[in-house]
């Protein structure tokens, strides 16, 4: 296990955990809004099972999450597409051969979204109850969009943490302007789609229309399953184990 920092294009320090198995791939993982570079605990399981198998892997704190300095309400998705672009940029640098982008949440609708013609050495895509249609969610519904255009922010709170969050008017704006469903479906790599039927958080009949009009993807919908798989450790054991066939199946 590695600590290490970096900067974003905006100059955003980045903090991040890189485990190295001497592997010529690297999965970076992406964590959801509200959350941080574990997501819950999920992805430290997953570095478990990848280090195991001598696969190498970063998890790393989105600006306005975690161990990072900076504010939730510096929270947009144009930031947090840079936050990725940076973390990109650092793990190539290492000369992986092979990057396998791995979104969670709030963070499967970021990886969507990158500009994956100048990332060539990216071979594939993992979504865990991701949030590509922001509409179709709790959170970025009609009626908070109205209340952060209103009162300029809309103000939540965690149900796991009782924290509370500030939503910027800027970020329920740029709700509105990204499209990631629409960028997936038009993706020509590889994509693995899982999430729960019982999802209160992201709805999951988005996820599964979208995954059955992509090119070259997999679906598993999880009977019961709920956002982030938590109260259930069967079902997250069935998460793990169909990420690690789709990681292998790709780089070998």
């Amino acid at each position: 296990m590695e600590k290490i920092r970096y900067k974003t294009s905006d100059n955003i320090e980045l903090n991040g955990i890189l485990e190295r198995n001497n592997s010529n791939t690297c999965v970076i993982m992406c964590h959801g809004i509200r959350s941080g570079k574990e997501e819950h605990g999920n992805f430290t399981k997953l570095v478990e099972i990848l280090n195991s198998n001598n696969i190498d892997s970063i998890r790393f704190d989105f600006r306005g999450h975690g161990e990072n300095n900076t504010d939730f309400s510096q929270v947009t998705i144009d930031g947090e597409i840079k936050d990725l672009e940076a973390t990109i940029d650092t793990v190539s640098n290492i000369r992986y051969k092979n990057i396998i982008l791995l979104g969670a949440s709030f963070g499967g609708g970021i990886i969507s979204l990158i500009d994956f013609k100048k990332y060539t050495n990216v071979k594939g895509l993992i979504l865990w109850y991701p949030c590509i249609v922001y509409k179709g969610t709790d959170l970025f519904c009609k009626e908070n969009l109205n209340k952060a255009l209103e009162e300029g922010f809309f103000e939540t709170k965690s149900m796991r943490t009782g924290k509370k969050y500030i939503f910027t008017k800027e970020l329920m704006v740029q709700t509105t302007k990204y499209k990631p469903y629409d960028l997936l479906i038009n993706n020509p790599l590889p994509k693995l789609f899982i999430h729960g039927n019982n999802d209160k958080n992201v709805y999951y009949k988005n996820i599964e229309k979208c995954a059955n009009q992509c090119k070259n993807a997999k679906l598993f919908i999880i009977e019961n399953g709920t956002h982030g798989f938590f109260d259930n450790e069967e079902h997250f054991k069935f998460v793990l184990d169909r990420t690690l066939e789709y990681i292998i199946s790709i780089v070998n």
